[in-house]
């Protein structure tokens, strides 16, 4: 048992010497490749470090000027008309525009026309029955006959002084009335037929085949496209600011970016007292007959024009307390200059700051930008004014004092 507990113990130590002897190795081992790592370290002056790819890169695009760069569109600034004016909202109307409605009750027999149908004055539209107005007619022409028969012999007996003038008055007078009721049958019988009062298209149709409708019900609407107006209501303190031939502008929501040339046709003289306004009919040239009644459009009434204005695009403005200011791009540096202001419309200003022709503003990105900023053009943008005349860019005509 002695011997067993003392071989124990032998292999035990051995084990602990051979552990022993393994670590100081390794860490000879290490400590030769720190030793020689140094001694590189040493000889060529610098340490060197196991640089990440990234950080390569990343310190690579902060020194490249192009990189810090912040993109941006810029556009050139041109010349052009631009108008000061005053700006009203209506909808669009015709100036020939009339509800059709039935004279006479009946059913609807037949149907000739449909909406958008292009139709002439005096054009059938819808047909009613007609043959109870027929026989109406026929009976008021029997008894105007009859009642004439009777009046010429009254008439026979008067100038022979065997009637009296009571008897002779009632005879003319019952064939007065029975030529009216005849007049009346014939003209109810035409009301059978509707016609078309004025040259235009078909704008609405309110009945159907069979239906029965009754005097005044409205038929159809019936529009001239030809002439197209804009009626607006003007504050009595711009009264003097419109005159007739006035020129306009007139825009619509449903039709971006197009205009349309116009004037002021009538402008009352009269200021409501309700809601202190006066009247302003404007027509509307539409030769391509994109607009419609009922489309709701903006009015601008031109009060004054600057032919060679020197012109930015609105979107190049950003505001800071109260102030305007946009960036011009100079050297690849954007540089912030305070708005000087002309006139102005919807999309453009007029800019009274002393700058060249050509010069580049930046129209997106600018709300990053600061003063100073480097700038990357990545895009030059041209609007659809800059590159045809502004409209109204002519001589405008003498203003009238009188209303028409």
């Amino acid at each position: 048992m002695k011997k067993l507990i003392i071989f124990a113990t032998i292999v035990l130590l051995s084990l602990l010497f051979i552990n022993c002897g393994s670590d100081k190795a390794n860490s000879q081992t290490v400590q030769n490749e720190n030793d020689t790592t140094s001694v590189v370290q040493k000889e060529s002056g610098h340490s060197e470090k196991t640089e990440n790819p990234k950080d390569r890169q990343a310190n690579k695009d902060r020194n490249n000027p192009e990189t810090n760069a912040v993109p941006v569109e810029v556009t050139s600034l041109t010349r052009g008309a631009i108008s000061s004016f005053l700006l009203y909202s209506s909808t669009l109307e015709t100036e020939q525009q009339v509800d059709v409605v039935s004279r006479i009750e009946g059913i609807v027999e037949d149907i000739y026309v449909d909406e958008s149908d292009f139709v002439k004055k005096g054009q059938k539209l819808l047909q009613i029955e007609a043959e109870e107005y027929k026989l109406a007619e026929e009976k008021a022409q029997i008894d105007y006959e009859k009642q004439k028969t009777n009046f010429n012999r009254v008439k026979a007996l008067q100038e022979k002084d065997l009637l009296s003038e009571e008897e002779f008055e009632n005879a003319r007078l019952s064939l007065k009335q029975a030529e009216i009721a005849w007049k009346q049958a014939k003209l109810n019988l035409k009301y059978t037929t509707v016609t078309s009062p004025i040259t235009g298209q078909i704008g609405n149709r309110f009945v159907r085949l069979g239906q029965h409708i009754q005097p005044n019900m409205t038929l159809f609407t019936v529009a001239n496209f030809d002439e197209k107006i804009v009626v607006v209501y003007v504050p009595q303190d711009e009264f003097s600011q419109c005159y007739k031939n006035q020129p306009a502008i007139i825009t619509a929501d449903a039709l971006e970016d197009q205009q349309f040339e116009g004037y002021v046709k009538r402008k009352s003289p009269v200021i409501d007292p309700q809601s202190g306004t006066f009247k302003v009919t404007v027509a509307v040239e539409d030769p391509q007959d994109q607009l419609r009644p009922g489309m709701f459009v903006n009015t601008q009434l031109i009060v004054d024009t600057h032919e060679d204005a020197l012109l930015l695009p609105k979107a190049a403005l950003i505001y800071e307390n109260e102030r305007s200011y946009f960036f011009t791009v100079q050297n690849d540096s954007a540089i912030k200059v305070e708005l000087k202001k002309g006139f102005e419309d919807a999309r453009k200003v007029e800019i009274l700051n002393d700058l060249p022709v050509g010069s580049r503003v930046v129209v997106l990105g600018q709300n990053g930008l600061k003063d100073g900023t480097k700038v990357k053009i990545i895009d030059e943008k041209t609007y659809a004014w800059q590159l045809k005349p502004q409209a109204f860019a002519k001589e405008q005509p003498e203003p009238e004092t009188l209303a028409d």
